[in-house]
């Protein structure tokens, strides 16, 4: 009886950090503030996360990813702001890319409240708007089994001039403006909670978000002897729109994000595409060898991971509309391989495993066959 004891008690001291672990509630802490800069890792090449695994005392070992990009959101003053007399009521300001978003921050949650730069959707209008609802970006306090939902949206309306003929091309002469409606609504539940590791060995007690965002686009044009209409993907008139319109209509994406407090980065976030495939992981980290850090207000190309074994994605960052390719040649010159990236999609992953070891390079050219830039692309052999 006593040794049955023993191991009870021992039990018990054991299961005490994780007991009280399932009391946390994520306070707001996470809020960002002005004067804060914070670092994070995307990576495309990752393994070992099951988003199916829910529920309490769950130990998730995130360190199995490699290579990737790092990028710094900086938040500011918003009087740093250029739009700032436009937004008199925030007290935030993300001043990190393109676009300049400024937030309004409670004692419960920090809400966007617009932006001022390039349109989020298509990234060709040059605008300032205010949302309509509340797009939250932080939330406190959170628990687990909570479950919150908000609804978002703006409206904006521009000459048509803003967007390339070679976007419009015959429809360039008979439209005279377009508006573009996006709607927006989350619905989050805290659906686990555990100990998260992450791929530089730091381990944290978290919360995990759930997050299902379902986004409708609606691009109107007025057209010259119709008035205004709205762009129909499944109507001819506008299929020289191309890849454009797989912008357009309803779309649905999950993603599940890791927060502990005292830590405004989020721990991690994993991405789904509208198929429900896991595409990206986002993470708190720092420069390492493997990292490229990338300035989101330059025009950039990320390659990754380099090197590589042969998988590797091509990116595009901020880089004006056109039609772009990659070619990879060997240190002769001779072209061994090459494709297209859709600029809509900005992405393009390649299995380029049939290449000998060895160094090779890499150049990007436009719609013209000019030469954006040219770098340089190891790859090793297992």
């Amino acid at each position: 009886m006593k040794i049955h004891l023993l191991r009870f008690f021992i039990l018990g001291f054991a299961l005490l950090p994780y007991i009280g672990q399932g009391q946390v509630t994520i306070n707001n802490s996470i809020f960002p503030a002005p004067g804060d800069t914070l670092s994070t890792v995307t990576t495309f090449d990752f393994s070992g996360f099951d988003k199916n695994e829910v529920g309490a005392d769950i130990m998730w070992d995130l360190s199995n990813s490699s290579g990737g990009f790092l990028t710094e959101v900086i938040y500011a003053d918003p009087s740093e702001g250029e739009a700032s007399d436009l937004f008199p009521d925030a007290d935030l300001l993300d001043n990190s890319t393109m676009q300049e978003i400024y937030y309004q921050t409670f004692n419960n949650k920090v809400v966007e409240i617009g932006r001022s730069g390039l349109d989020p959707v298509l990234n060709l209008i040059d605008l300032t708007f205010e949302n309509d609802g509340e797009s939250i970006l932080r939330r406190a306090p959170m628990s687990f089994g909570d479950v919150y939902s908000n609804e978002s949206s703006f409206f904006i309306a521009s000459d048509a001039s803003v967007v390339p003929d070679s976007i419009l091309g015959e429809l360039a002469s008979s439209v005279d403006s377009l508006r573009l409606l996006v709607e927006t609504s989350n619905d989050d539940e805290v659906d686990a909670w555990g100990m998260v590791t992450l791929p530089d060995g730091s381990h944290y007690e978290v919360l995990r978000v759930k997050r299902t965002t379902t986004t409708n686009v609606v691009l109107g044009a007025k057209v010259v002897f119709l008035g205004w209409v709205n762009v129909d993907p499944n109507n001819p008139l506008f299929g020289i729109l191309g890849d454009l319109l797989n912008l357009i209509g309803e779309s649905t994406t999950v993603s599940y994000s890791f927060f502990a407090n005292d830590n405004k980065e989020i721990i991690a976030t994993y991405s789904e595409d509208t198929d429900g495939n896991l595409v990206s992981m986002t993470y708190k980290g720092s420069m390492t060898t493997s990292v490229e850090k990338v300035d989101l207000k330059e025009e950039n190309l990320l390659t990754y991971p380099n090197p590589t074994y042969g998988d590797v994605t091509f990116q595009l960052v901020n880089m004006p509309h056109d039609d772009y390719q990659v070619v990879v040649h060997n240190i002769l010159g001779k072209k061994m391989w090459s494709s297209d990236i859709d600029y809509f999609q900005g992405r393009l992953r390649a299995d380029l495993s049939f290449l000998r070891k060895g160094t090779y390079f890499y150049s990007i050219l436009n719609g013209a066959g000019q030469k954006v830039t040219t770098r340089r692309l190891m790859i090793m052999t297992p």
